[in-house]
């Protein structure tokens, strides 16, 4: 089966390299919620505050290698993470959970 990416994926994907932190909260829901490294953050703030902190201590590169959707029409990417942090490369899966066109969770594990 293919899986066709959407496009709030596609453009969170392209908005990771670049220095627009308003267009990268605007892929998500005003109550979205990000879990990464065991915490959570919640709504346009709390997204901003996390990419900010990672863009500010760490260089990195995220690229999707495979998709697929769950039955619950999640999508999961597993990406492959290179960048200037512990443990670098690292392959990590993120589950997408979209609402009205864009991002309403992101739970991101090993």
């Amino acid at each position: 089966m293919t899986v066709t990416i959407p496009d709030v994926i596609v453009r969170y994907y392209r908005l990771i390299g670049e220095p627009d932190i308003d267009a990268f909260v605007a892929c998500f829901t005003d109550n979205a919620i990000v879990a990464d490294e065991d915490r959570t953050y919640q709504g346009p703030a709390a997204i901003r505050a996390w990419r900010e902190r990672t863009a500010a201590e760490y260089a990195y590169d995220a690229v999707p290698e495979t998709v697929e959707e769950e039955a619950g029409g999640n999508i999961v990417v597993t990406t492959l993470v290179t960048g200037t942090f512990p443990g670098s490369p690292v392959r990590l899966r993120y589950r997408f959970t979209l609402r009205d066109g864009l991002i309403g969770a992101l739970d991101i594990r090993q």
